[in-house]
């Protein structure tokens, strides 16, 4: 039986770091639109909402061919608000219609250069391997873990017994990863297990590796500025 799959797009209104950042015109067009676009192009996805507390975003997102099914409860739509009870209320409010999706993806607007082939592949790897969660990452490479210091006072001190001169060179380093935030997949079972703390991602958990210039994630101002050089000069 082929799996239901419910792609959430988290559009909260408030944004202290850019203000009106879902809806902010990156190259010409508003941020959020091109996560939908993306979704929507996505044959292995069956419904694409936004999920938002702010009328302006979800007129926006609906122009754009999103469906807004509801307006995001105010308790689900504060700055200390975390992802998985907004995915948990987008399940189960289409449960009450009798559609239930078995994958639930969340999919961040902040990284709007996400390639439709890494969503897809996320997809795909969830349903054709039954793990419990496929995640984007990408590589570390200027932050390695390995040349991680700490500083007590004003002297620094190695952070791990791997901060060594052993690791002193780059290819002396193994590889290492870290999310990127672009998207999760999950299976139904996964966020209904959630107990109120960490990432819900269950034991078998999977990776799409993203370039990290696909990979921006816009935050700030900077991040919204770097994304517009790449779009315009094609880089991604």
């Amino acid at each position: 039986m082929k799996k239901k799959v419910l792609c959430v797009i988290p559009a909260r209104g408030g944004s202290k770091g850019l203000p009106s950042k879902n809806t902010r015109l990156l190259n010409g067009k508003p941020l959020v639109s091109y996560v939908i676009a993306t979704a929507l192009q996505s044959s292995l996805i069956d419904k694409t909402i936004v999920s938002t507390d702010n009328e302006e975003i979800a007129s926006v997102a609906v122009s754009c061919g999103a469906e807004v099914p509801f307006l995001r409860p105010a308790e689900l739509a504060q700055d200390s608000s975390t992802l998985f009870p907004v995915l948990i209320h987008a399940m189960q409010f289409f449960d009450v219609s009798g559609w239930h999706a078995d994958i639930v993806i969340s999919f961040q607007p902040t990284s709007p250069l996400t390639p439709l082939a890494d969503l897809d592949n996320g997809i795909s790897k969830i349903i054709e391997t039954g793990c419990d969660s496929v995640a984007s990452v990408c590589e570390i490479d200027r932050n390695h873990p390995f040349r991680a210091l700490k500083v007590e006072g004003d002297k620094i001190y190695p952070l791990t017994e791997y901060t060594n001169e052993k690791h002193a060179n780059r290819q002396d380093r193994p590889l290492c990863y870290s999310h990127n935030g672009a998207f999760y997949i999950r299976t139904r079972e996964v966020l209904e297990k959630w107990t109120g703390t960490g990432f819900a991602l269950g034991e078998d958990q999977r990776a799409v590796i993203m370039d990290r210039v696909a990979a921006v994630n816009i935050d700030g101002l900077l991040d919204f500025k770097l994304a517009e050089i790449i779009l315009k000069e094609k880089l991604c």
